[in-house]
């Protein structure tokens, strides 16, 4: 792997992008601000804080990943010393940092939806801070390795097939149809039902669907790289 390269492109798609990365990361922080300061604007902040998350994965895709062509951006890349593997490893690199970092800071407007409110319940029992922050940072881990989840499927299909068309139908499934789809089922089945209880109370379902999270994306990544590392040419 030609780590050099890699760095360059990482640092090529960092810059084209940063004007937007900024502007996201500043509308994730008012998302904060607005899910903190109470029941009133708490649905404002968490709305905007999920259009945050809805808004990075069209643009971390379509921008360094699919708009290599429009950009005019394809011949510096292919002037470099780099195989279409290499080229995969930068764009998840970089895509991953455009993605965690304005994501990172929706997610914390997210986490306030918790269940786990570490002032309220250290006012009603004796545990400690830091037993109520573990749960809080567990119930973040599990917000954030969900979005994480979906963007690396939109991710690995964009970089896999060059597809707009592809691309777009897999944001479309993960975010609208299977997300919405889950938000109308699961109240309505009972196992889900328990499960979403389970993860409320911070039970063993909480480690384990963080892991599974985890392993999840490790596994998109690898079959992403298989299937690029089989490829010889960026044609």
């Amino acid at each position: 792997m030609n780590a050099r390269g890699v760095l360059r492109l990482v640092a090529k798609d960092c810059s084209l992008l940063r004007l937007l990365l900024a502007l996201y990361t500043a509308t994730a922080l008012v998302a904060v601000a607005l899910a903190a300061v109470g029941p009133a604007t708490r649905s404002i902040g968490v709305t905007l804080a999920i259009n945050v998350m809805i808004g990075l994965s069209f643009h971390v895709t379509m921008g360094p990943v699919l708009g290599e062509r429009e950009r005019r951006t394809l011949p510096f890349v292919m002037s470099l010393p780099v195989a279409p593997r290499d080229v995969a490893v930068a764009k998840l690199l970089s895509s991953y940092i455009m993605f965690l970092v304005p994501g990172t800071v929706a997610a914390t407007a997210l986490v306030f939806l918790s269940p786990v409110d570490v002032l309220a319940a250290m006012a009603s029992d004796g545990r400690s801070l830091l037993s109520h922050l573990i749960g809080w940072a567990l119930y973040f881990a599990l917000v954030l390795g969900a979005w994480a989840l979906c963007f690396s499927v939109v991710l690995a299909t964009a970089i896999v097939s060059e597809s707009l068309g592809w691309t777009i139908a897999v944001i479309i499934g993960m975010m609208f149809v299977l997300g919405n789809g889950l938000l109308q089922v699961a109240p309505h089945v009972r196992w889900m039902v328990g499960y979403v209880k389970e993860l409320g109370r911070g039970g063993p379902a909480l480690p384990i669907t963080i892991g599974v999270e985890a392993a999840g994306i490790a596994a998109i990544v690898a079959v992403m790289l298989w299937l690029q590392g089989r490829k010889t040419s960026f044609v």
